[in-house]
């Protein structure tokens, strides 16, 4: 942890970081990831998820979603920036915002789904994670009703002890990664 909590800075630092590693061990870490979520999820009943399509260097569902075909994926579209609101729909997808790929239709608020995976730069031990500063995430935690599961989903690389917080940043329930999933402290 660099001695600053300044988030450009850590968002910067990590996003290097991510950057950095070989695209292959990438894709092998990822695919590691998704059969730990898998197990997570069978472990479970759990067959409805909320997931997005890798930006960059992030984690990569796919070898989640195409290993449980009979599953139910609903993905992310940016519908406001200013407040930053999420709808979400399952596939097809197409381009979208940031050259992203979002769903072509998304009719709901809020995914109905029994986990939501979030994406980020960084992940802390208390659940906390460093998005990309633009807050989607966090409205789509503060909506969710209490029996939905999340998950941080990133790489090993991408833990720290502890991050800057403020009142907006919601705590993820736990974080997957190719190593396994940890759990949030209580």
């Amino acid at each position: 942890m660099p001695d600053t909590f300044d988030k450009a800075a850590l968002r910067r630092r990590y996003l290097a970081l991510r950057d950095s590693v070989d695209p292959l061990e990438r894709a092998t870490w990822s695919a590691s990831a998704c059969r730990h979520l898998a197990d997570f999820c069978e472990a479970r009943s759990i067959h409805s998820l909320a997931v997005f399509w890798p930006l960059g260097s992030e984690i990569d569902l796919r070898p989640l979603m195409d290993a449980h075909p009979f599953w139910t994926f609903h993905f992310p579209r940016i519908v406001s920036k200013d407040p930053p609101r999420l709808a979400w729909g399952p596939r097809p997808l197409g381009p979208g915002a940031w050259g992203l790929q979002e769903p072509l239709a998304a009719p709901f608020a809020l995914p109905p789904v029994q986990l939501v995976l979030v994406p980020g730069l960084a992940f802390a031990a208390d659940g906390h994670r460093l998005g990309y500063g633009r807050g989607f995430y966090d409205s789509v935690l503060a909506g969710l009703p209490p029996e939905v599961a999340t998950l941080g989903v990133g790489f090993a690389c991408q833990r720290c002890d502890r991050l800057p917080t403020g009142p907006t940043d919601l705590p993820v329930g736990g974080m997957a990664d190719q190593c396994g999933i940890t759990f949030t402290p209580a």
